[in-house]
């Protein structure tokens, strides 16, 4: 299905030399693509670089999600999705399939216009998600029709994950999985027909323990849905003590850097 076209504009940070790669980062509710980036380039790792500098042939994109209303809240915000509860995902998940189905089909819409029109190889791409972004970029990762060269989860979660890992462990086929987005979420035609397709797909997850906007429980759920089902996504799991909601410092983006360097896009 196509996604709708009432997202707003694309922010977009160009690669300051050839480019080689692309990262699509998505930011948490109530945020939005340009507040995410200027977040993301203020820290830098021990080198004293940013993600930026370090990956110089990099091109990154910032998407912002819509504006929906929240039943929290009571009003609208940036989000991805409506959710009743973050202490418990599942609860009411009916409200989260509206804003999945759009955000997930804009997501795969970047990444084919990236692939088809970019020319650049899926491989080289690496989707980036926090929080509520995070559990956007997951569904985007398993539902695209590409193998990308990897995914990096920060302070995230999976919605529906029982219904995923259900699927997974009862039939590692492709076919089945991509029935999963038709029936749930109403994601025809753009998800694979290949269950080998992200089966070399490294992740990197990682959560502070002292996160007090998602539990890191829900960080381990996520985890070990991806290590433990027949998805075949090979994850690197990192916890730290401290950090909070974010990427925890200097330690926290020497790893994405290693990361990125040594399990995702090498060349770059």
């Amino acid at each position: 299905m196509a996604p709708p076209s009432d997202f707003p504009a694309l922010h977009i940070i160009q690669p300051t030399q050839t480019h080689h790669c692309t990262i699509i980062a998505l930011h948490g509710r109530g945020s939005n693509g340009p507040e995410f980036a200027e977040e993301l380039f203020e820290d830098k790792s021990s080198s004293d670089l940013t993600l930026a500098e370090h990956f110089p042939h990099c091109k990154w994109i910032f998407p912002s999600s819509q504006k929906r209303y929240s039943t929290v809240f009571q009003e609208e915000m940036d989000e991805w999705f409506d959710i009743y509860s973050l202490t418990d995902p599942n609860t009411q998940e009916e409200l989260q399939v509206e804003g999945l189905r759009d955000s997930i089909s804009y997501i795969l819409e970047i990444i084919r216009k990236e692939v088809e029109v970019g020319l650049v190889p899926p491989s080289n791409i690496v989707l980036l998600g926090i929080s509520q972004g995070c559990a956007t970029a997951i569904h985007a990762l398993l539902a695209g029709r590409y193998r990308l060269g990897g995914f990096i989860g920060i302070a995230g979660w999976m919605p529906f994950r029982k219904q995923i890992v259900d699927v997974a462990q009862s039939c590692n086929d492709g076919a089945t999985l991509s029935k999963f987005y038709a029936d749930t979420l109403g994601l025809t035609g753009a998800c694979r027909s290949n269950a080998q397709d992200n089966v070399t797909t490294p992740a990197l997850l990682f959560h502070c323990a002292d996160d007090d906007v998602v539990d890191v429980e829900l960080g381990h759920q996520l985890r070990d849905a991806l290590m433990n089902s027949d998805l075949d996504i090979n994850v690197t799991y990192k916890e730290f003590v401290s950090g909070g909601h974010w990427i925890p410092g200097p330690d926290g983006f020497d790893t994405v850097v290693d990361f990125l360097r040594n399990q995702a896009f090498i060349s770059c």
